[in-house]
């Protein structure tokens, strides 16, 4: 496991994913459907979350109340929160 990952107490990837998911459908039960299309930025550690219409907004949001945690970041609804349209 790497070393940072060590140090915060953090799970490999796949947990982390998980985990942040289960958090994810907490949260959509009180925030859905008004919010579906905002972002969010979910700190897996703690269960607390970030709002923001931007990703960056959410993301700001987050590093204010928490400057060196990670997080997952998705749409309320579950989408993706960037859309890759190609060339």
């Amino acid at each position: 496991m790497p070393k940072l990952l060590q140090k915060r107490g953090l799970e490999p990837g796949r947990e982390f994913d998980r985990r942040a998911r289960l958090i994810l459908a907490d949260i959509q039960k009180s925030l859905m459907p008004e919010h579906g299309s905002d972002i969010v930025c979910i700190n897996v550690e703690t269960g607390e979350y970030a709002l923001g219409a931007t990703s960056r907004d959410a993301q700001r949001a987050f590093e204010r109340r928490w400057p060196h945690a990670f997080f997952f970041q998705i749409r309320v609804d579950g989408g993706p929160v960037v859309k890759f349209h190609g060339m």
